[in-house]
């Protein structure tokens, strides 16, 4: 993964994925507050199981957030389903709205980690990302949710395939949040992620540890390097610093800057002392109050 750091990629755009087939949905069960059902979704180019929790009583019209895993099948690595004592589900219980949660093939790979890297992925409308962009729209039109409202997190390998979503499908996703991940192409200029985009900003919410051995800082640099220059504030200083003390579950303090406003708007939160797995609340490298600030950064933006 970290080879992505050498070289660009020519990045092609065309017409969206057409969409096949969503089959194979399961009865869906109790979970939390709220009923968790899985679905699959195949298209040209694959088939993938994705999880959909709604809270009770959901009204049409609310947003959704997707939620990416990382790496499954290694040491501290992501579960690959939604476990109750993740932060979305709770918030999603409190705020309103749904969460739809992909599950990588071992098929495609054996390690459960999400191909961000892939060649075909670059293209829109082929590879993996363009499932999870498919699986946004079933759960957008099947939950009857906001078109304008849907978010996508993800951690790790997951964090790198939502920076693909937000570069390639930046009509789809309102904003997005990365979690230990890894930027697009290893462009630091932010070029790539720009053209992508075809110039539109997104807002990003970006954690990393400055103990991670897997996503080092030096990648987290490259990471906010690129986002703020595809977002318009290259080399922009922060607008506003504040330091998050450690407090019961968040066991590490948070160094968190913020740059812009608007839809260019951009935090970075440097989670002192955080290596590389998520932290008890499944969303974040910290605990819950990190995890609800970024869904709360997610939540107060919209496609326009």
């Amino acid at each position: 993964m970290r080879r992505l750091l050498v070289g660009a990629a020519t990045i092609v755009v065309v017409g969206a994925s057409g969409l096949v087939s969503g089959t194979g949905n399961a009865a869906p069960v109790e979970h939390g507050r709220g009923t968790l059902v899985t679905k699959t979704l195949t298209n040209a180019a694959g088939t993938r199981a994705y999880q959909v929790y709604t809270p009770k009583g959901l009204a049409p019209g609310r947003p959704l957030i997707a939620w990416v895993h990382g790496t499954s099948k290694v040491r501290n690595g992501d579960p690959m389903g939604l476990r109750p004592s993740n932060t979305l589900l709770a918030e999603a219980d409190r705020l309103g709205f749904s969460v739809v949660a992909p599950i990588q093939s071992l098929r495609a790979n054996g390690a459960g980690m999400w191909q961000f890297f892939e060649p075909a992925g670059l293209t829109r409308g082929q590879g993996e990302v363009s499932i999870l962009a498919d699986i946004l729209r079933r759960a957008v039109r099947d939950q009857r949710a906001d078109p304008t409202r849907v978010f996508a997190i993800g951690h790790s390998a997951g964090g790198g395939a939502v920076h693909m979503l937000g570069a390639l499908y930046s009509d789809v996703v309102a904003a997005i949040g990365v979690s230990a991940g890894f930027p697009f192409v290893g462009d630091p200029t932010g070029t790539a992620l720009r053209n992508a985009r075809q110039g539109r900003p997104v807002p990003t919410f970006l954690v990393h540890g400055d103990r991670d051995d897997v996503a080092p800082p030096v990648i987290g640099a490259v990471e906010l390097s690129a986002v703020l220059a595809a977002n318009g504030l290259g080399g922009a200083r922060p607008r506003g610093v504040v330091t998050v003390p450690a407090r019961g579950l968040d066991r590490y303090p948070a160094r968190i800057s913020r740059f812009g406003s608007g839809r260019s708007e951009v935090e970075l939160a440097e989670v002192i002392g955080a290596g590389h797995p998520t932290g008890p609340g499944g969303v974040t490298l910290d605990g819950p109050r990190l995890d609800r600030r970024l869904i709360e950064f997610l939540l107060a933006h919209r496609l326009r």
